[in-house]
């Protein structure tokens, strides 16, 4: 199964894309595009593909759903911390390929500082939240309190152990209809995830999740033979494959 739906009309895909079939809009977050750059400045290099993977994804998720409208839910960058025009390139090559396809809205995440000196003059919409089709989607570092939300920012995953100690991560969506909230993975594929697999932090990173009961809140694992309902995250202490 490469989709699940969990309200009418919205999907999690196993691509890590939310898609909300009533607009064609497709919603991703945490691109935390500069990753590389940021891992240079540090003594790590690795090879830079992570733009151009990040591109190639979003263009197969954009024409396989034939959406109109792309909803990036912050971080587009990665460093806050260095200089504005680290990433810029990095940052103008994805946009400008996404304005392209489709319409490209972007909610401002706790890493973009400077985004809109990078794409200022760019055909893209930069806003701090956005109302679509009922639902208050924010990138999730501040929690608004609007009802029902799709936020990013808490990059979910859980690790599955094996029996000799080694284990598999998984980016995973979440969904909590008790707080009536939805979780998006970090669509970066560089991006490690925050493990729940112990249950949610007494901090987590987004306000939203803060008080959430384990047994309602329930764990989509993406993977590449599709998405996975792995159940409610209280009971995933104990998962073993």
């Amino acid at each position: 199964m490469m989709s699940i739906e969990v309200c009418p009309g919205v999907r999690l895909n196993a691509d890590r894309t939310l898609y909300m079939e009533g607009s064609r809009t497709l919603v991703v977050a945490d691109l935390h595009l500069g990753y590389e750059k940021a891992l240079e400045s540090d003594g790590l290099y690795l090879p830079r593909t992570h733009t151009m993977n990040v591109i190639g994804d979003l263009l197969r998720a954009i024409e396989r759903e034939r959406a109109e409208r792309v909803v990036v839910l912050g971080d587009v960058k990665h460093d806050f911390q260095r200089g504005q025009w680290e990433c810029r390139d990095d940052v103008r090559a994805v946009i400008s390929l996404l304005a392209e396809s489709s319409k490209c809205i972007l909610v401002r995440g706790n890493h973009d500082n400077f985004l809109l000196n990078m794409i200022g003059d760019m055909d893209v919409e930069v806003v701090d939240h956005i109302y679509i089709e009922n639902f208050y989607l924010e990138h999730g570092h501040v929690d608004s309190g609007v009802r029902p939300a799709i936020i990013g920012h808490e990059h979910p995953s859980v690790r599955i152990l094996d029996r000799v100690g080694g284990f598999v991560k998984i980016p995973c969506f979440l969904h909590v209809p008790s707080k009536k909230v939805t979780v998006i993975p970090a669509f970066s594929p560089m991006a490690p995830g925050n493990d729940l697999c112990n249950g949610i932090h007494p901090e987590p990173f987004s306000p939203a999740l803060m008080g959430c009961d384990e047994k309602d809140v329930y764990v989509y694992g993406c993977t590449e033979i599709g998405i996975i309902n792995l159940g409610k995250l209280g009971e995933l202490k104990d998962l073993r494959f």
